[in-house]
């Protein structure tokens, strides 16, 4: 199997071409590989797409999917080349084991909260207020060109990297200081992971704690 996230999330929030997944797709289709795609972060509105590698467009559509994190539970689905495998997990009692698997609290919950996701529109306002996000951190970036750089993102899932790691530790507790929590990745990036119904005003004061977290450093 060829297992792989749409965007590269714990090692720095690396953004893949569309081309690139495509080509992983066809590798995988000659040479009888199982294409998964690792939604973990991904999943589930945040990039304004209920899975993120729906920007890859039907070429490169995956043979399994794994989520979790903003579900709070945890599992996978799979199409029908899965039944390639002879008695595989979908089939075959205790292949894959878990003791609060397919627990039904948790499956009532997830139902609500993709009820909740479809009523509210959320992944088309992730969007939307992804796009505000990506442009004030731009913003941010000409305000501060030496020490914002590379702004990128897709819906809320955003990222901006500094000239180091020590500086981006840094911009971390100062930013925790002014009233903001941030989470860093890679070795030198800063990322944003806000809940998919976040609102603008929100987002804006997120904003103006980075400002004078900047200022400080």
């Amino acid at each position: 199997a060829l297992i792989i996230e749409p965007i590269q999330g714990e090692g720095g929030d690396n953004h893949f071409r569309a081309e690139f997944m495509k080509e992983l797709r066809t590798i995988c289709d000659e040479n009888e590989i199982m294409f998964i795609y690792d939604e973990v972060q991904t999943g589930i509105a945040l990039t304004g797409k209920m899975w993120a590698h729906e920007y890859f467009g039907n070429d490169a559509l995956p043979d399994m999917l794994c989520f979790g994190k903003k579900t709070q539970v945890c599992g996978f689905f799979a199409s029908k080349r899965i039944d390639e495998v002879e008695n595989n997990v979908f089939h075959e009692s205790a292949r894959l084991n878990s003791t609060w698997g397919g627990n039904l609290i948790d499956m009532v919950r997830f139902s609500m909260y993709l009820e909740v996701i479809e009523q509210e529109k959320l992944v088309e306002k992730a969007g939307v207020n992804g796009e505000y996000l990506l442009n004030e951190i731009k913003k941010i970036q000409a305000d501060f060109p030496n020490i914002v750089h590379n702004p990128r993102g897709k819906g809320l899932f955003c990222a901006f990297n500094l000239e180091s790691g020590e500086k981006r530790d840094k911009l971390r507790e100062l930013i925790q200081e002014e009233g903001a929590i941030m989470l860093g990745c890679g070795p030198k990036t800063i990322r944003f992971r806000p809940p998919v119904n976040i609102s603008i005003d929100e987002i804006d004061i997120g904003i103006k704690c980075i400002r004078r977290a900047i200022k400080r450093l």
